[in-house]
């Protein structure tokens, strides 16, 4: 009874997902010059998609100015914040604690005017913080009132599938173009771990791209736990469902450097719009490729999308 009350969240999704009518689909994506610099300029006469290797028209291009909603989804548990207070001189430190201090430094002053942002924390339930909104201060306020959760007992079965699945059910039916899921978690746990493969459907079904900050070894050895083992592959295998990307370190001294990356690559992001070409009786998976400027422009996006 457990498994099935667990998978309910993405079984619902999964079915009103498939209930949508036909409707323009939105790809965000990214665009990086040989140097390394993000394209700052690009003209939708420059960009081409391909849908299923055949040109689809391109109806809709925006970069700073895309309205876009934000899902910050923390783990606050005894895996993230294993101390009551970070006391980095005495080597107690709460990775939580490090992505809060990035996240009231500021972090939200760029990306509120854009859109909106929702903060939710996770251990074994997940609890809004913050709902949608694009007043920083709210926000900064939201991250300041978390208190590390380090006394919660059952620490092996945090299930990050609850964060994942509450963030994009939340996401999914708001209106803007552009919608930004970042998960912040130790590492996947075996029952989020079984659903991987509808996780990755859900996300091919959805315009939402996923972030992940995991804070476990990028290659485990020696005594590894399986959460260990597997960790690296699961969400690998999630974000590249989509235009996001995996931060991956046991070592808390990359954070800022996460962070920072992360704030980048979401304000220099553009996104286009089409109408899907029409697809058979039942949704299945179709092929995407865009190109901007020439092949020589990597280009980060979705590989695949269901109608």
């Amino acid at each position: 009874m457990k498994r099935a009350l667990n998978l309910l969240p993405v079984a619902l999704l999964l079915a009103s997902l498939q209930a949508d009518s036909p409707k323009p689909r939105f790809i965000t994506f990214s665009a990086k010059e040989k140097s390394g610099i993000y394209l700052r300029n690009l003209k939708i006469s420059e960009v081409s998609l391909l849908v299923d290797d055949k040109p689809v028209k391109v109806s809709y291009l925006g970069y700073k100015n895309v309205e876009t909603a934000f899902a910050f989804i923390l783990e606050n548990s005894p895996r993230t914040a294993p101390h009551s207070v970070s006391m980095p001189q005495w080597g107690k430190v709460n990775p939580l604690d490090q992505i809060r201090y990035q996240l009231v430094s500021d972090y939200f002053n760029q990306l509120v005017k854009n859109g909106v942002v929702l903060i939710a924390e996770f251990s074994k339930e997940v609890k809004p913080l913050q709902d949608f909104t694009n007043d920083e201060f709210q926000l900064e306020d939201a991250v300041g009132r978390m208190q590390p959760n380090s006394i919660e007992l059952m620490t092996e079965n945090i299930e990050v599938g609850r964060g994942f699945a509450f963030g994009l059910e939340r996401l999914r039916n708001r209106p803007e173009k552009r919608k930004i899921l970042v998960l912040v978690t130790t590492t996947v746990d075996r029952e989020s771990y079984k659903n991987m493969e509808e996780y990755q459907e859900t996300l091919r079904r959805a315009d939402v791209d996923l972030y992940v900050v995991s804070f476990a070894p990028r290659f485990p050895t020696g005594n590894t736990s399986f959460e260990e083992k597997q960790n690296r592959f699961f969400f690998l295998r999630l974000v590249d469902e989509t235009s996001g990307k995996l931060y991956l370190s046991g070592e808390y001294a990359f954070i800022p450097e996460f962070t920072d990356d992360l704030r980048t690559r979401l304000e220099n992001s553009y996104t286009l719009g089409f109408y899907p070409p029409e697809g058979g009786e039942e949704p299945s998976d179709h092929a995407l490729k865009i190109v901007a400027r020439n092949e020589k422009i990597s280009v980060t996006h979705r590989k695949k999308m269901i109608w």
